[in-house]
């Protein structure tokens, strides 16, 4: 492969330029991100049956009775963006979007990359149905924490006044036969932080919360936090490092309070409540504990923004939170809610983790967040791919590492691609651990979705596949290659300047260095560029 450097200045147009640069200006005094109203449809009803239900443990994870994914969110939206008002960006959280529609786009053989029902073309289409600029931010089930962390940055950097987050993701034998390769499904019932809990069960949720630039009085975005484990794939940290430090990003962000409630992950894997309890231990160990994926279900990139929504919803009525459905007995050294109501003084923390290692927390609260920092963007490298014909050059370990590589061959194209621009970027291995990675793209992992639903349709059905239809993936693996633990998500549908944009958030945040790439890699002409940015 051949690998090519760019000068900096090359990069932005004036008119991009101006904007990072301005953006910094503005942050002094900006006004900061109040929850001004949210919303959540579960299959237990709205915000205040859902939190009955859950104090009731009165339910079971469900699809939502409405399966039309775009009139739920549009409903959604009109609840807490009323006609007449005005918004100034959309952001959707998922992390697969309308799966039946988009399967079936994949099998008709689309290869556009605005794929029916994908997460760019949702977006999209929620954007045009509310005639509000939009684009779909996605952290695997770290997707909702995420989201409402990029509409945090960009009302404190003076970017938008008031922003629409949505959240929602229907389900099919796509992702459910996935998760059976996995062997992380319960066949009985979700168990979060039991003893003998078995696995977890999918359900569907969606919500909304709208995020104006406020001084009044309410709940607030108090806090929030991202970090990679750069470990494993599908499997968290062991010790919990990851959720650890999304978590303590949220709590400083938030003015260092400690939390009242954690509002847990809590998906009934062995795996993943290990890791959490790990993380909490070290935490905030007198903290109590409550998860709501026993009731629930696990909704994907949905979960995320309804647990916040129903802490907001909560935390404005009587601060009463429902504990751990299908708790029976727990860890001894951890205060884990039982089944009821419990009052708990503000503010929640809710985090939430994804495969990649991508984890992301926020903290709801009745304070104001932190300011951010001015700053001024600098490209320091980019790196763009060589192609021929359209087509992304082989890229081998031998060409991209120097060396041979056993796990290299599972990898695909998107992942490679983005390993080999972070690879080339980080020759003189002087990228800090901190870095966050932002990838930009469309077509996401449709190449890959579509092998795995044409072997899936015809019976074969591989959990190493499965794994790569997630398009973060290649930020997971990324991460892993070279060690970085900061932020990680991906905006699809969004342009080359609203992730500049997203840089120069992270930076007023005070991440170190941000990596943007692009990686379209679903169809010719093949894109694959990455930037260096640092303050």
């Amino acid at each position: 492969i051949r690998i090519m450097g760019e000068p900096p200045m090359s990069l932005l147009s004036l008119e991009a330029l101006v904007l990072l640069r301005a953006s910094g200006a503005r942050q002094r005094g900006s006004p900061v991100p109040r929850i001004v109203r949210s919303a959540v449809e579960t299959p237990a009803g709205d915000a205040h049956a859902t939190l009955l239900a859950l104090s009731q443990a009165r339910g079971c994870p469900a699809e939502l009775p409405d399966t039309d994914l775009v009139a739920v969110l549009l409903r959604l939206a009109r609840r807490v963006l009323p006609e007449g008002e005005s918004c100034d960006l959309l952001i959707l959280a998922t992390t697969k979007g309308d799966l039946p529609r988009y399967g079936a786009a994949l099998l008709a053989g689309d290869s556009a990359r605005a794929l029916s029902g994908s997460p760019a073309d949702l977006a999209a289409e929620l954007g045009r149905r509310l005639d509000i600029p939009a684009f779909a931010v996605s952290a695997a089930c770290a997707s909702g924490p995420a989201a409402l962390g990029e509409a945090a940055r960009r009302i404190l950097t003076g970017q938008a006044r008031r922003v629409l987050v949505l959240a929602g993701d229907r389900l099919s034998d796509f992702v459910r036969d996935g998760f059976a390769a996995l062997q992380a499904l319960d066949p009985d019932s979700c168990r979060p932080f039991d003893r003998e809990r078995a696995g977890l069960i999918l359900g569907e949720t969606a919500a909304a919360m709208l995020l104006a630039a406020d001084v009044s009085p309410g709940v607030w975005l108090q806090g929030w936090g991202a970090a990679m484990d750069a470990q494993h794939l599908t499997g968290p940290a062991r010790d919990g490092a990851g959720v650890r430090a999304a978590c303590a990003a949220a709590l400083q962000r938030g003015g260092d309070q400690a939390p009242g409630l954690i509002v847990a992950h809590g998906t009934g894997t062995r795996f993943n409540d290990d890791s959490e309890a790990a993380a909490y231990r070290t935490l905030a160990p007198s903290t109590p504990i409550t998860a709501w994926k026993g009731l629930l279900g696990h909704s994907l990139g949905a979960c995320g923004l309804t647990e916040a929504a129903l802490c907001a919803a909560a935390l404005a009525s009587e601060a009463n939170a429902p504990g751990i459905v299908g708790l029976r007995a727990g860890a001894e050294d951890l205060r884990l809610l039982p089944p009821g109501q419990h009052r708990c003084a503000a503010p929640w923390l809710s985090p939430n983790a994804g495969f990649g290692g991508l984890n992301a927390a926020v903290l709801v609260g009745l304070s104001p967040p932190q300011p951010l920092c001015a700053v001024t963007p600098r490209c320091t490298a980019r790196a763009t791919l060589a192609q021929t014909g359209g087509v992304l050059d082989a890229l081998s370990a031998l060409a991209v590492l120097g060396r041979t590589d056993p796990t290299w061959g599972r990898m695909d194209l998107a992942c490679r691609a983005l390993v080999a621009l972070g690879v080339r970027l980080d020759q003189a291995n002087t990228l800090p651990q901190a870095t966050a990675v932002v990838l930009l793209t469309t077509a996401g992992s449709a190449a890959i979705d579509r092998v795995f639903e044409r072997d899936r349709q015809a019976g074969t059905i591989a959990a190493q596949t499965f794994v790569y239809t997630l398009p973060t993936m290649p930020i997971g693996e990324l991460s892993i290659r070279c060690g970085l633990r900061g932020p990680g998500f991906a905006l699809l549908g969004a342009s080359d300047d609203d992730g500049r944009i997203t840089v120069a958030g992270l930076l007023a945040e005070g991440h170190p260095c941000v990596i943007l790439a692009r990686v379209e890699s679903d169809a010719p002409p093949h894109t694959a560029w990455a930037e260096c940015w640092s303050a």
